[in-house]
């Protein structure tokens, strides 16, 4: 019925962008549809991301680590502007199909609808609604099998500008996550969160502020799962040092209870952007959050760092290589006889990479090459892994 449900949404919210593009409408207006078709074939030296072929023999009677698979998709994007408004929806369908890991085939889908709106040049906001149905990642440890999450988001800002100094910024969303357990295939996950900031801009280059936020959520479907209530305060300040160069920092404390556990803590970001040369920029940035850990109904406290360089060596060909770290220390969990049930005290160590070359070939044809490492180092060895992607796609669009 959920699955029903979002597809009478997306489908009803694409048609109505389909017949204002077709109506007629002020001269001021633009609609622009833009179908897409692509392939990804990659091959995946660890697809269940497992610490070795024993691991993999023991959960499913297969030694075999490596695969190959072919992604297909095709999907649309619809754009509406009239006026200041801005009504935007993408439809995807993909299909997967597996060399060795047969059993592994299956469709996936992503609809998402998002209006851009502004009454007044007081007021302005956003309002999204998102379904997607996607594979649960292996690496998550929530099952030695095929499992599909379905992941549901309804989201909105409505920000009010009180003076040319001070903004006023308020946020809402609610998220269901139906994501399978090995024992529970009726595992859910359901948020509420609200969100209150208050910005200056009174300073040339800068702004800073306040924000809170505060998420309500439980799990369901599972034993001795329940609920639980995080809250969020951050200063935030975002520096525009020149045309060259962007600082962005958050800094506060999170504080979240659930059910026979809570976690506490500093949290924030900082962000780095520079423009090393007409072709050249970096990205660099570390995060400290608080996060659930859906594998298990339980909680984790996640730090990490990543540097992203760019390199536009021509209008046609791009290429970015990055790098990251990160570390997570996971708190209470719950769901007994779930791969991810394990006690509290259990940290991990994950270093990641990638490279990633795009290529126009015409206009509405791209070619894009990639190659992605990572790993994980864990105090429960169940959890160690090492893996290796290199695949290419192909891409064709109309615009």
């Amino acid at each position: 019925m959920l699955d029903t449900r979002a597809y009478r949404t997306a489908f009803g919210l694409l048609w109505g962008l389909l017949g204002a593009a077709a109506a007629p409408h002020p001269a001021l207006a633009q609609a622009t549809l833009n179908p897409y078709a692509d392939a990804h074939y990659e091959y995946d030296s660890n697809v269940f991301r497992v610490q070795n072929s024993q691991a993999n023999l023991l959960a499913i009677g297969d030694p075999t680590l490596a695969d190959r698979d072919l992604k297909s998709v095709i999907g649309l994007d619809g754009t509406y502007l009239w006026s200041e408004q801005k009504l935007t929806a993408t439809l995807e369908g993909r299909h997967y199909n597996y060399d060795h890991f047969t059993e592994l085939d299956h469709n996936e889908y992503l609809a998402d609808v998002a209006l851009n709106w502004k009454a007044t040049s007081l007021l302005d906001g956003i309002l999204e609604a998102r379904q997607e149905k996607l594979m649960a990642p292996f690496q998550l440890g929530n099952s030695s099998a095929l499992t599909i999450d379905v992941d549901r988001k309804i989201s909105g800002t409505l920000d009010l500008n009180i003076n040319p100094d001070w903004r006023l910024e308020t946020g809402a969303y609610s998220h269901y996550l139906k994501s399978p357990l090995q024992d529970f295939p009726d595992f859910v996950e359901r948020e509420t969160s609200g969100q209150l900031a208050l910005v200056n801009r009174s300073v040339a280059h800068l702004t800073y502020g306040i924000s809170i936020d505060h998420i309500s959520g439980r799990f369901e479907n599972a034993p001795s799962v329940g609920s639980y209530n995080q809250t969020d305060v951050q200063l935030t300040a975002n520096y525009v040092v020149s045309a060259l160069s962007t600082f962005k920092g958050a800094v506060g404390y999170t504080k979240r209870n659930e059910t026979g556990d809570s976690v506490s803590g500093i949290t924030g970001l900082l962000s780095y952007t520079r423009q090393l040369t007409p072709k050249t920029s970096i990205a660099f940035n570390a995060t400290r959050t608080v996060n659930s850990y859906v594998a298990a109904g339980g909680s984790e406290l996640d730090t990490g760092a990543n540097l992203v360089v760019t390199w536009q060596a021509t209008y046609k060909l791009g290429v970015v290589l990055s790098g990251g770290y990160a570390h997570s220390s996971f708190i209470g969990q719950f769901v007994p006889g779930s791969p991810g049930s394990i006690t509290a005290g259990r940290t991990d160590n994950s270093p990641l990479a990638s490279l990633n070359a795009n290529y126009q070939v015409l206009r509405h044809v791209k070619l894009h090459g990639y190659y992605n490492y990572s790993s994980r180092s864990s105090t429960v060895d169940l959890y160690n892994y090492t893996d290796n992607i290199v695949g290419i796609e192909a891409r064709v669009s109309l615009h």
